[in-house]
């Protein structure tokens, strides 16, 4: 018992030679408070919480840390932006997030709604041309453009120009 509480001993003033850098605690402050905020935000769009929570939690959080809970806020909720589907709780939370920047947030969803559309639409009549190329046609021949790794890739690459364009928008107006 004694050798073991005397290798403790020495784990323990080892231990105590260890310090952390005012950047790592920064970072470990920053990632505990991503975490919070990814809690925050995936309760409220699931509904669990409705808005007034979301602002009374964020309130909360916002007296500890203003600047970085805004900024890792800001950073959270435009990582969930979609092309085509964005739930009005998460566009709630942006609109409250981006403050005077939220016309033109508005305008860039609004814009690649728009680009979508004619994306799909034109991904659309390929699928069908290359299924009537092969013979299958008719009425009910309808593509599943959910299943199509191109549609896939091109929804990825203007979810990708689409976060970055409100990131820009939120960063410059917010």
């Amino acid at each position: 018992m004694a050798e073991i509480k005397s290798t403790l001993d020495i784990i323990m003033e080892k231990a105590k030679k260890f310090s952390v850098t005012e950047e790592e605690k920064q970072g470990l402050k920053r990632q505990e408070l991503e975490g919070k905020i990814k809690g925050l935000v995936q309760k409220t769009l699931d509904g669990i919480w409705g808005s007034e929570r979301f602002q009374v939690e964020l309130a909360a959080l916002q007296a500890q840390e203003k600047d970085m809970v805004d900024q890792v806020l800001k950073e959270e909720l435009v990582a969930r932006v979609e092309v085509e589907t964005n739930s009005e709780a998460l566009l709630k939370m942006l609109k409250s997030t981006a403050g005077r920047a939220w016309a033109a947030v508005e305008k860039v969803l609004a814009d690649f709604e728009k680009k979508a559309d004619k994306q799909k639409e034109s991904r659309r009549k390929a699928l069908l041309d290359s299924f009537k190329k092969k013979g299958i046609s008719g009425s009910a021949v309808l593509p599943n453009l959910d299943a199509d790794p191109e549609w896939a890739r091109s929804k990825s690459q203007m979810r990708s120009q689409l976060q970055e364009q409100i990131r820009k928008v939120v960063e410059k107006g917010g």
